[in-house]
């Protein structure tokens, strides 16, 4: 991947060139010393990960960011910083920053963080595949043998995800599980997307078959809405107590917007009386997209 680094301290800049080329983690496009500097190079450079720092002449890090966030880049943010305010770390990541690193520099952190940076940017490059395959390519997929599709035991994964997630007792847990199971089915069986109502149509007949009780579709709706809205919540905590959480990083851009995420942390810490949304149809093909792993 192609870095770029920020920081008005020629000594940190080193230690940072030092630690990104000895590890090979990828090319170092350019260094500034300054803000505007920053953005001129960053908006024409285009990298894949910036390291800013925070405090910088002229304009911060988090002016750099806020100025180029807006733009076409797909450029990821590590912010370098011996600020500890948790008002100032709130002010970045609203700005989008999603990482943090603190100084003194700290090789095993600097590399623990650019790794999950890199993590995240190919599971993003996964997911963007995954949705163009899925909406353009339906015509194009064979149904492989039921075999085949038996080698992988998805109910297995699915309630170690739910387990990780903290919701593997809560009543929706047995719908998303079986909602996952159908929609994987269904991917390799018909050249249609399929729509939230089909999958609730089937719960609907799934119970139905099974427990001999009719429910309607809407309870069904609900109880998955309740589960998906627990696990934003338990995410958002997560975040709270350590951004580096691992759990944190796998989960929180893969099965949820980030931007929700972030309105939830701000609702768990009582600064804000919106909490975050949840699209269902994202949680499930994020879900699908961490079973292909």
């Amino acid at each position: 991947m192609n870095f770029y680094i920020v920081d008005d301290d020629p000594a940190i800049q080193k230690i940072l060139k030092i630690i990104i080329l000895k590890n090979e983690l990828g090319i170092i496009l350019g260094v500034a010393d300054d803000g505007e500097k920053a953005i001129k190079e960053i908006t024409s450079l285009k990298p894949d990960i910036v390291l800013v720092d925070l405090l910088l002449p002229n304009i911060d890090g988090i002016g750099i960011v806020n100025d180029l966030r807006n733009t076409d880049l797909e450029t990821t943010f590590i912010m370098i910083s011996e600020v500890k305010s948790p008002e100032m770390i709130s002010k970045a990541y609203k700005s989008g920053v999603e990482f943090f690193i603190s100084k003194p520099i700290n090789v095993m952190e600097v590399l623990s963080v650019i790794k999950k940076v890199q993590e995240k940017i190919q599971m993003s490059n996964v997911i963007a595949s995954f949705e163009t395959a899925f909406k353009n390519m339906n015509s194009l997929r064979v149904a492989p043998d039921k075999s085949e599709l038996e080698k992988k035991d998805i109910k297995k994964d699915v309630n170690l995800i739910l387990l990780e997630l903290g919701v593997l007792g809560e009543l929706g847990h047995r719908d998303i599980l079986e909602a996952i199971i159908w929609i994987k089915e269904q991917s390799y069986s018909s050249n249609q997307q399929y729509k939230l109502f089909d999958v609730y149509k089937h719960l609907k007949l799934f119970h139905e078959k099974n427990e001999g009780t009719e429910i309607n579709i809407s309870t069904i709706e609900q109880r998955i809405r309740r589960t998906i809205n627990k696990i934003l919540q338990n995410i958002a905590n997560l975040g709270i107590e350590d951004y580096g959480n691992d759990t944190f990083i796998k989960y929180y851009s893969s099965i949820f917007d980030f931007k929700e995420v972030r309105k939830q942390m701000d609702y768990e810490r009582e600064k804000s009386p919106y909490c975050g949304k949840i699209n269902i149809k994202k949680f499930f093909e994020g879900i699908l997209i961490l079973l292909s792993f």
